[in-house]
């Protein structure tokens, strides 16, 4: 009687932890709305408004051009990204101000490793990311972090892990004067609540030009 009970055990015993493993797996329908978030961005996303600033050192206009995707010799670029941003900027001076696109809608990106999109101007500039996250436990407890790149006149595909962006030095105190505490200097890809791509104004020579950006998308 003793080899029955044991094999009835061990199959009930099974069954339960099988029904457990089961009950925790995700459902397709829980990571669609995660998946859909990692896919590419397409200009005239409303999450990515255009804009334009006709003040300041830095005036800049944010529009779609139809006609200006990444050619595609590039494989890493995403498809189908329905041209490009363009943002057609006049520089005075040196400024601390960007002219950029970007996007305030807080999203998740837990499953990406990093941010890639497609960059060419209509002479050297110097670009920017910036990407501020949040602690779940307190949106107002904020970090922002950047990364800087040279943009020449032909395309080109960058692709930037989050581990490579820096904590931006001047945060703190635009923290406090925005209402925010600054947070602990780590990057929450799952709690993202703000991206802005562009030019420096701080490190391109004064003038006019043109910013094409393109194929924005997270990678995993």
């Amino acid at each position: 009687m003793r080899r029955p009970l044991l094999l009835l055990f061990f199959c009930l015993l099974a069954a339960a932890l099988g029904g457990a493993a089961l009950a925790a797996m995700p459902q397709p329908s829980d990571l669609a709305p995660v998946a859909a978030q990692d896919a590419a961005v397409v200009p005239g996303d409303p999450d990515w408004p255009l804009t334009r600033r006709d003040s300041g050192p830095l005036a800049y206009t944010v529009s779609l051009d139809a006609q200006a995707a990444p050619p595609p010799a590039f494989p890493e670029a995403a498809p189908d990204s329905g041209g490009a941003f363009r943002i057609d900027f006049d520089l005075a001076a040196a400024a601390e101000q960007l002219a950029c696109i970007g996007t305030s809608a807080r999203r998740s990106h837990y499953r990406s490793r990093g941010i890639q999109f497609a960059v060419r101007a209509s002479r050297p500039v110097a670009g920017i990311i910036l990407i501020t996250t949040s602690n779940p436990d307190d949106r107002k407890a904020q970090d922002r972090f950047f990364g800087t790149f040279h943009v020449g006149t032909q395309w080109k595909v960058l692709r930037l892990s989050f581990r490579s962006l820096a904590a931006l030095p001047s945060w703190p105190a635009e923290a406090r004067r925005a209402g925010l505490t600054p947070g602990d200097q780590v990057l929450r890809p799952d709690s993202v609540e703000a991206i802005q791509i562009g030019l420096d104004g701080r490190r391109t020579p004064p003038g006019r030009g043109t910013l094409w950006v393109g194929a924005v998308h997270f990678f995993r």
